[in-house]
């Protein structure tokens, strides 16, 4: 049985600094691309198919790969959730054109609705905190063990 130090749990937490750092741009630069774009009237929905079915786990897989460490990757998935849910209703509060059903509105599960921009930006951040949290460590845990194994298992064939 081997032992684990210290390095080696900081290491697989935390990553090293070149990988983490790449992980986390990278998803701060979509982010700011996605915000630009959809401050210029494009309908980018980040938590729709391209967003939680694509995206965001293969940014976990790839900081697996990477390893850019456990704790950078599920913060990482976890501000892809918080602008999905947080930037459109903030964008519709400041503006003033807040509307029931139209594109400054959070991702809805139900159906529900909010009746005023304030409550929709609450009830935004209420969701990414704790649905989207949730689900930021689920799919960031599978898809960061999935990127080790690769990483794992494309180290030993080259060993080999």
């Amino acid at each position: 049985m081997e032992y684990i130090g210290d390095g080696q749990v900081w290491r697989y937490l935390f990553g090293d600094r070149l990988p983490r750092w790449t992980v986390i741009g990278s998803v701060v630069s979509l982010l700011a691309l996605a915000s630009v774009g959809f401050l210029l009237g494009m309908g980018v929905r980040l938590y729709e198919f391209w967003g939680w079915l694509v995206i965001v786990p293969g940014t976990a897989v790839i900081a697996g790969i990477l390893g850019a460490g456990f704790v950078p990757t599920v913060g990482s998935l976890w501000l892809i959730s918080l602008w999905g849910y947080v930037f459109p209703p903030l964008v519709g509060y400041l503006t003033g054109e807040w509307m029931g059903a139209g594109r400054y509105t959070s991702p809805r599960m139900l159906g529900f609705a909010y009746g005023s921009a304030r409550a929709e930006l609450l009830g935004g951040l209420e969701t990414s905190v704790n649905f989207g949290l949730a689900l930021a460590v689920i799919v960031g845990t599978t898809g960061y063990v999935a990127g080790s194994v690769i990483q794992w298992m494309a180290t030993r064939i080259r060993s080999a």
